[in-house]
């Protein structure tokens, strides 16, 4: 009986693994759809991958700007939706230091955080993730 007691708990922890995973898998958001790729590319990519001044900004190791960038750089897609869900993405970035200097760069940051709330981008990523990731209100 201890057999298959055992056996039917490392099946279990197996199937919840496996669903555990998929469920935050980063391939489960990929191919983006255009208008999540729109969003990216408009509010994030200015700090997670553009060349600004001859370097690429990578902020946190997380570069957005192709599918295959996401995919090899972001570790965990709950992570992306907790960001977004919690405003701390795009609200409370913050320019690297060799930007903030810069006014230029300060005034375009403001203004992708002003259109990302202006535009209800948020509910459309928030929508889009929850879908994706099978995530339950």
């Amino acid at each position: 009986m201890t057999l298959f007691r055992n056996i039917a708990v490392l099946t279990t922890f197996i199937a919840t693994s496996t669903m555990a995973w998929a469920e935050n898998s980063v391939d489960a958001l990929l191919p983006l759809p255009a208008e999540i790729r729109t969003i990216f590319n408009n509010r994030c990519v200015m700090c997670h991958g553009e060349v600004i001044e001859g370097e690429a900004e990578v902020r946190e190791d997380l570069i957005m700007v192709t599918d295959d960038d996401i995919r090899d750089t972001l570790s965990d897609a709950t992570t992306l939706y907790e960001m977004i869900r919690d405003d701390e993405m795009p609200q409370e970035a913050r320019l690297s230091f060799r930007l903030r200097r810069n006014t230029e760069m300060r005034a375009r940051l403001k203004q992708i955080q002003d259109d990302y709330e202006s535009k209800g981008e948020k509910a459309v990523l928030i929508k889009w993730l929850e879908t994706a990731l099978q995530i339950e209100k």
